[in-house]
């Protein structure tokens, strides 16, 4: 056999019989050598794989130049601890190949690997219903073990009566939805579906076993209550942390239920007065102006409240209420009480804008909310209709019997130190007032005074500035949203109740009046595409309030993470070091008996 049929040799796959008993095979024919002898091919290729051994062990055990047997032995024993990835199959030398061929092995090995396993499509797979707490409070939360099937049914009540009772008392909706994911992922039920629309709660859990637990809320009405929002937004915060069970979260939402407002109905009342005479002054109402504003606000309010018992629609309510500060500006004007009624009527219509509606509609229209947002956007658009409705019917009510021609357009004159500081006052007072009007504990109002007057500085040193009036809005509506959150998150509550209080003072209830009259009254000067034009820009601008305030609230999560670490985080990691953790819910007992919750509707 020459050296050239040795070489192939090697590399041909080439049939070796194994030793059998003596006797002919069947089916097989005896392989004829280069002398006739069957057997003196495969003798010599067994021969030629067997030198070929040897010289491979002989290479491997050789230790390379320059090395120890101590470092040999080292990097034996390594190499050996080292788990091998293919199985306990030798990884083939590549040490003859390039820098460029080495990597485009190691991308095609991981390429097939991906193919083979299936992982190259990790985007379309579902995602964890946790991961929906990033960014938010309750971002690292204390998760319980799995409960049983009763534990189950009580926790999902135990969520839905905690979104009802938000919804009710007017938090957003993404607010509502954490929540909720929250508190069941604390109780251990970590693939809960929720969903959520402008009134109705579905909550969604599948048992380990295949059973399907549902519950639902439909919310059929809201009132507003700042102090019982905060403290289901700590109830929260507690379960997350893993300082409360079961019972207790239970035993408190009960008592929060049927908690009172922090202030009487006649206090509230006389809040909502104090807020529209701030309002006056901040515009540059008169002295007279300012209690006859307040007594509008109350007139007003009353009349509302006491329409409202009929169950007339909001549409009609509001358009009532509208003309009527409407007509009471209006005969003001014209006896000579007040030189300027139009600031009165502004302020009244800022006590009528859906503040928080609009609020709640362009954060879920920006949270990838958009049925709730639309119905939100539909509700706002009826109010505003009924505003202008109103002042319309004011207007034309006024000039029907004769009363003078109010002046809308009141020329701009230079600031003044003492205006300055009196409109930094009313600033304060509005937004003090707002938040008790909201029904906010009293430890919110001072903040929200502070809140307040810093968005009220930022405003009027943009409009010193010449900046656009929207462009304006936008941005000392984020100085509001900036700071609203990170100061209602220490003092245990969502960023809403701060920040409806401190938009307060940058509602364009002005404009809104000056378009709407415009388009009403017969003048010569203004056409009505000018005062339509107007209106549009007086309610973009009051959009633009709400886009600020979610903006600035996304600019301040840093600031709320960090306090996040400092305090909650610290809490959770104590929690965890201790002993393991057990079920929070420690309701249903082994042969006792079970807490009954109930399924039906709440009320605030």
């Amino acid at each position: 056999m020459s050296d050239e049929d040795l070489e192939d040799a090697t590399t041909a796959e080439v049939r070796v019989d194994p030793p059998t008993a003596p006797g002919p095979v069947r089916g097989s024919t005896p392989a004829t050598g280069a002398n006739g002898n069957p057997e003196a091919g495969s003798q010599a290729l067994r021969e030629l794989l067997e030198r070929t051994r040897l010289q491979r062990l002989a290479e491997l055990r050789e230790p390379p130049t320059g090395t120890q047997p101590d470092d040999v032995a080292k990097a034996a024993a390594a190499k050996a601890a080292k788990p091998s990835r293919s199985g306990g199959r030798a990884k083939p030398r590549t040490d003859h190949l390039g820098a460029s061929q080495r990597i485009a092995q190691k991308v095609a090995r991981r390429t097939v690997g991906k193919l083979v396993s299936g992982t190259t499509t990790t985007n379309t797979q579902p995602v964890p219903i946790v991961t929906a707490l990033r960014g938010t409070p309750y971002q690292a939360p204390v998760q319980a073990t799995e409960p049983s099937e009763d534990e189950a049914r009580m926790i999902l009540d135990l969520a839905a009566d905690i979104a009802a009772m938000m919804m009710r008392a007017g938090a957003g909706t993404s607010d509502v939805e954490v929540s909720v994911i929250a508190a069941c992922t604390a109780c251990g039920l970590a693939t809960v579906e929720v969903d959520l629309t402008s009134n109705t709660l579905v909550v969604h859990y599948s048992t380990s076993d295949g059973r399907l637990l549902t519950v639902m809320r439909v919310n059929r009405g809201e009132s507003t209550h700042y102090a019982k929002l905060a403290s289901v937004h700590k109830l929260v915060t507690d379960l997350v942390d893993g300082r409360l069970e079961f019972n207790e979260a239970r035993n408190r939402l009960d008592a929060i239920r049927s908690q009172r407002r922090p202030f009487p109905q006649w206090f509230t009342t006389g809040a909502w007065g104090m807020m529209v005479g701030a309002l006056v002054l901040l515009l540059g109402g008169g002295p007279v102006a300012v209690p006859l504003g307040i007594a509008m606000a109350i007139l007003i309010f009353q009349v509302g409240k006491w329409i409202g018992r009929t169950h007339l629609p909001s549409f009609f309510i509001t358009a009532l209420q509208a003309a009527a500060a409407t007509l009471i500006a209006t005969i003001a004007g014209d006896l000579g009480l007040i030189a300027s009624p139009q600031y009165l009527v502004a302020a009244g219509i800022v006590l009528l804008l859906p503040t928080q509606s609009l609020y709640s509609a362009v954060q879920d229209a920006l949270t990838n909310f958009p049925l709730t947002a639309a119905g939100r956007v539909v509700g706002v658009f009826m109010t505003l209709a009924g505003i202008v409705s109103g002042i319309a019917l004011g207007v034309v009510c006024g000039q029907a019997i004769g009363l003078s021609h109010i002046e809308v357009l009141v020329p701009k004159t230079s600031p003044h130190v003492v205006t300055a500081i009196l409109s930094m006052f009313a600033a304060v007072v509005v937004s003090m007032s707002g938040a008790v009007a909201m029904s906010a504990r009293r430890r919110f109002i001072l903040p929200a005074a502070l809140v307040g007057l810093a968005s009220h500085i930022t405003m009027m040193s943009l409009t010193l500035l010449h900046i656009d009036n929207v462009l304006a809005s936008l941005l000392a509506a984020t100085v509001t949203g900036f700071l609203s959150r990170p100061l209602a998150l220490r003092l245990g509550a969502p960023a809403i109740v701060l920040m409806i209080p401190g938009i307060y003072t940058l509602l364009q209830g002005l404009s809104i009046f000056t378009a709407v009259y415009q388009i009403a009254s017969d003048s010569e000067n203004v056409s009505f595409a000018v005062g339509l034009s107007s209106l549009f820009t007086a309610i973009l601008a009051n959009a633009a309030l709400a886009v600020g305030a979610v903006f600035g609230s996304y600019l301040a999560l840093p600031l709320k993470n960090l306090k996040s670490r400092s305090s909650a985080e610290e809490k959770v990691e104590s929690v965890r070091s201790g002993e393991p953790v057990t079920a929070v819910v420690d309701t249903v007992q082994t042969g006792g008996t079970k807490t009954q919750t109930g399924s039906a509707p709440t009320e605030s």
